[in-house]
């Protein structure tokens, strides 16, 4: 039996090590920089009027992952997190959801695994009240839409992320 999409994610959220890793930090701002340029892509695309944190897979289905299995576990282990990385933990497994009901998506780039990747190497991120994403010590203005479209793809790749630290 193939594992499905939300229990592979499932499964990589539960290894998330969330107590933080300082030693990633530039790395998890270029994914948080991609997150934030493929969720643009995905609000333009759904007409969207929340952004950068929203839930993608809500313009598609109701389909809803709270009634997995170990989804409950999953969020008992993150539930001291941000409220927002509450939700796009929650956010990415509808996502996930989606794919395993073979609901057809637009061919656009997973919106959530640069977020994904940036919690497996060093855990969560905060909002602050002046409008910036802290990361580790390092704080990046959200800006705007407009500008997350403009930036060029940050490569997922391994080897070019641990080039960054």
């Amino acid at each position: 039996m193939t594992e499905s999409a939300v229990q592979a994610l499932t499964a990589r959220l539960e290894s998330v090590d969330w107590s933080g890793d300082f030693s990633r930090t530039r790395s998890r701002v270029a994914l948080m920089r991609e997150y934030m340029h493929r969720s643009a892509i995905w609000a333009r695309q759904t007409n969207s009027h929340v952004w950068p944190f929203f839930d993608v897979a809500s313009h598609f289905s109701s389909l809803q992952v709270a009634d997995q299995d170990g989804f409950a576990t999953l969020m008992r282990s993150v539930e001291l997190q941000h409220p927002v990385v509450l939700g796009t933990i929650r956010w990415s497994l509808n996502f996930a959801a989606l794919k395993d009901a073979k609901i057809p998506l637009p061919n656009l780039p997973d919106p959530f695994t640069p977020l994904i990747l940036m919690y497996e190497r060093g855990g969560a991120f905060q909002l602050d009240g002046t409008g910036h994403i802290e990361i580790d010590a390092a704080a990046i203005p959200k800006g705007t839409i407009e500008q997350a479209l403009e930036r060029q793809p940050v490569s997922l790749d391994p080897t070019y992320l641990n080039s960054l630290d």
